[in-house]
């Protein structure tokens, strides 16, 4: 069974990032910055899954200003090292852009810059890469933000993005659960995986 849990919302009214519920163990703050907060996250496919989520209400990461991308980097950066530290490599990490000019036809769940780290890489990730036309880019500031796309850091940091992909809401977590061996238990909707959760919260905190 599947429950409504987020409301895929593009106003701020409506968006669950802008109203977090901290009651929920799933929206408990493991870092805040100015402009970030760092969250565990409903749908945790393994031990170690966070998000960074804008507290501005923009669409992608391609709308965030020159401070608010300093501190993303800075972000990025810290926790693909205490990854590293924690679990002994580091993790991969993904964002779905949605333009503001193309809602209808985004591949994100809700419409609100959020980043996943995910302790995880994958085994076949040159086949990843080619499978969803993935083009490697320098900085951030390389991302088209008019535009929809996936933005990708592979396990040894290389930086890439796509514009040319199949518009699956949950694409990168349908790939990683095919390979962890639960295809049917991608959608963080319906699969809350919340012992995940709860250790996630524990060893970041400790």
């Amino acid at each position: 069974m599947c429950y409504n849990i987020y409301i895929n919302g593009g106003t701020m009214k409506e968006c669950i990032f802008c109203n977090i519920d901290k009651d929920k163990i799933y929206n408990t703050i493991l870092d805040e910055t100015d402009n970030f907060i760092v969250l565990p996250t409903l749908g945790s496919l393994v031990e170690g899954y966070i998000l960074i989520v804008s507290k501005r209400h923009i669409y992608n990461i391609g709308e965030l200003n020159q401070e608010e991308q300093d501190e993303y980097i800075n972000l990025l950066n810290k926790y693909r090292e205490l990854f590293n530290e924690l679990y002994g490599k580091h993790p991969i990490i993904f964002e779905h852009g949605t333009s503001r000019l193309d809602i209808k036809s985004a591949a994100s769940s809700v419409v609100h810059a959020h980043t996943h780290i995910v302790n995880f890489n994958f085994k076949n990730e040159e086949d990843i890469i080619k499978e969803l036309n993935f083009k490697e880019i320098k900085e951030i500031n390389d991302v088209d933000s008019n535009k929809n796309y996936i933005f990708y850091i592979s396990q040894n940091g290389k930086k890439y993005i796509t514009y040319n992909f199949e518009g699956t809401s949950q694409l990168m977590r349908i790939l990683i659960a095919k390979e962890l061996g639960f295809i049917d238990k991608f959608n963080w909707k319906c699969e809350a995986f919340i012992d995940n959760i709860v250790k996630t919260i524990e060893k970041l905190k400790r």
